[in-house]
């Protein structure tokens, strides 16, 4: 018996297919969003914020906040239109949180129950609202930890709220409370001690009372993907 193979026709699939992944793996700035991850400069990239400022002739300019998945720091670049780059093959993780030691935060894959860690820089400002057990989301890079995708909302309880003071309006009525993980809050007056509120893990601000019909505080569990 004899098996017949077509080199030609092979190598032509082969590289169609090559070429196809190639093309599939790059972005044009002008498609980038938050949350997107690029390679600049051989370093991968995360997308913080895009502003676009339009020009005579129908030109235009692409200012990308970025942040380095390797080493945390925070860039602002001013882009082409025409400018492309090659997408970061990232890994996302669901797991646990663990505990924080001032330094890093520390996470557990509860499939593998492998640990992981992750310097609390580059959390940012969330990383005071981690809670012990809660689930969150991972972003890995070559099987390292660079990212942590918290929800854009969270839920937390109020632990200390001062009384409202009638007719203080001099601060537009709003007062400072410590929800949990000591984390301090601005919020309206009527906000007291055991209220579940709902934050902005972005900017540590108030954004309502959690009455138990509003779902998009829940930090609900993360599924993995790759």
């Amino acid at each position: 018996m004899f098996l017949s193979f077509d080199l030609g026709s092979n190598l032509c699939s082969l590289c169609f297919t090559f070429i196809f992944l190639f093309i599939m793996s790059e972005i044009s700035v002008g498609k980038l969003i938050k949350g997107d991850t690029f390679y600049f400069n051989n370093r991968p990239f995360v997308v913080l914020e895009v502003r676009s400022k339009h020009l005579g002739r129908g030109g235009a300019i692409y200012r990308v906040k970025m942040r380095d998945l390797k080493q945390g720091t925070v860039l602002t670049k001013a882009f082409r239109p025409t400018e492309k780059f090659e997408e970061v093959a990232s890994e996302i993780l669901g797991v646990n949180f663990l505990y924080a030691d001032g330094e890093e935060a520390y996470f557990i894959n509860p499939r593998t129950f492998e640990q992981l860690s992750l310097s609390l820089d580059k959390i940012g400002e969330g990383a005071s609202l981690l809670k012990e057990g809660e689930n969150y989301r991972l972003r890995l890079v070559d099987g390292e930890p660079v990212d942590l995708m918290m929800p854009p909302k969270i839920r937390r309880r109020v632990i200390e709220a001062p009384e409202a003071v009638r007719g203080n309006t001099a601060t537009a009525a709003t007062k400072w409370v410590t929800v949990e993980g000591n984390v301090k809050v601005e919020t309206p007056l009527f906000i007291k001690e055991n209220d579940m509120i709902i934050i902005d893990t972005r900017t540590l601000t108030y954004e309502a009372k959690d009455t138990g019909q509003n779902k998009g505080g829940e930090n609900n569990e993360p599924k993995e993907s790759r």
